[in-house]
């Protein structure tokens, strides 16, 4: 294979599949350091955090000016400017979609998992890999000479998120860690554990300063869990009833994921589901804890030594290997972990 000199990367996912793409795109810069790289994220979260990365030029599919079929075709015409030479979708994508957005790009090398054939479009097809999603995505970069590293999951935060975040903190009379750091939600309403507020309960009883993170379309769900737990909720817009100083679970919910970044990055711990905010944490170098469902933490698990997974010992789980199709209605593998299993694991961590 010539050397390229656009490089197309199709990125699937959520928040939590970008950062375990970070560690490929990586190695792929440093293999075609010359080459331009262009990121096409399927949903516009993942896009603005990867967007702070220096490394590409980066533009989700779900921006405004793509909508509708007009929309289409500009998405496409944009795609085409950029003259790739290879198209290739990280481990996640599916396999048609991917190979017909390449076959539109006009990329003549076409790298595409092809499942059931479906990715018959693709020049260079690869199989679904049953492993986790960073050695996957380092498997299909092998296809165009992208070697293994020991390059590790990575988040890069713009200045003024860390700005924000101080002011934030300065205001409620936060320190940098001091406090735990909790997500009881997560995009798909399967992975969520029905706990957190008899959690959140533990930790405050022992003096413990919380923040609890969502997305904006969480917010109710979340505001339902800290009002259970009949401790006082500071909203960081909206008046409280009571000094900050005596606070002790704060919201930090509906912010850009940027700002999310730069306020995990000061939590002294991580709680949260199967998400993409536990992989944010655990690229942040916070330690975590990720509690897995029907999902398979064996895929999804994220990276690195500070990390802890939860997870029920019942046979039937996980019955997800990618987080779809999920048809049990029992969910007994989540119902099963108990708060003092959580917390335990919790004390251990901020303990070493």
């Amino acid at each position: 294979m010539d050397e390229p000199k656009t490089i197309l990367v199709i990125a699937w996912g959520g928040i939590g599949d970008i950062v375990c793409l970070s560690p490929a795109l990586l190695a792929l810069r440093k293999r075609y350091h010359e080459a331009r790289i262009v990121i096409l994220c399927e949903n516009n979260t993942p896009c603005e955090l990867i967007k702070c990365w220096n490394g590409a030029y980066t533009f989700s599919i779900k921006e405004k000016k793509f909508k509708g079929f007009s929309g289409k075709i500009r998405l496409i015409k944009k795609l085409r400017q950029f003259y790739p030479d290879v198209s290739v979708m990280n481990a996640i994508g599916p396999s048609f979609r991917s190979a017909f957005i390449s076959v539109l790009s006009g990329a003549k090398i076409r790298i595409g998992k092809s499942v059931r054939g479906k990715g018959f479009l693709n020049t260079i097809r690869f199989p679904e890999y049953r492993i986790h999603e960073i050695d996957a995505n380092f498997e299909i970069f092998k296809y165009f000479g992208v070697e293994r590293t020991d390059e590790k999951p990575f988040v890069q935060i713009p200045e003024d998120s860390f700005l924000f975040v101080n002011r934030w903190c300065k205001d409620k009379k936060i320190t940098p860690k001091e406090v735990i750091g909790i997500h009881p939600g997560a995009s798909d309403k399967n992975k969520r554990w029905d706990k957190f507020s008899e959690l959140i309960r533990s930790f405050v009883k022992e003096g413990e300063r919380l923040v609890i993170f969502g997305s904006e379309d969480e917010r109710n769900y979340i505001e339902t869990i800290v009002k259970d737990c009949g401790e006082s909720l500071s909203y960081s817009l909206d008046p409280v009833n009571e000094p900050y100083g005596q606070t002790s679970v704060f919201s930090f919910v509906g912010y850009p994921i940027t700002h999310a970044a730069a306020m995990i990055s000061c939590c002294k711990l991580f709680i949260g589901n199967d998400s993409g905010l536990s992989h944010l944490a655990s690229a942040l170098c916070v330690p975590t804890i990720t509690i897995f469902g029907p999902t398979s933490w064996e895929r999804g698990r994220p990276y690195g030594d500070k990390n802890i997974i939860v997870k029920s010992n019942l046979p039937c789980s996980p019955c997800s290997w990618l987080g779809v199709g999920i048809k049990c209605k029992l969910f007994e593998c989540l119902k099963e972990i108990k708060v003092e299993d959580v917390y335990k694991q919790a004390v251990e961590l901020l303990n070493r």
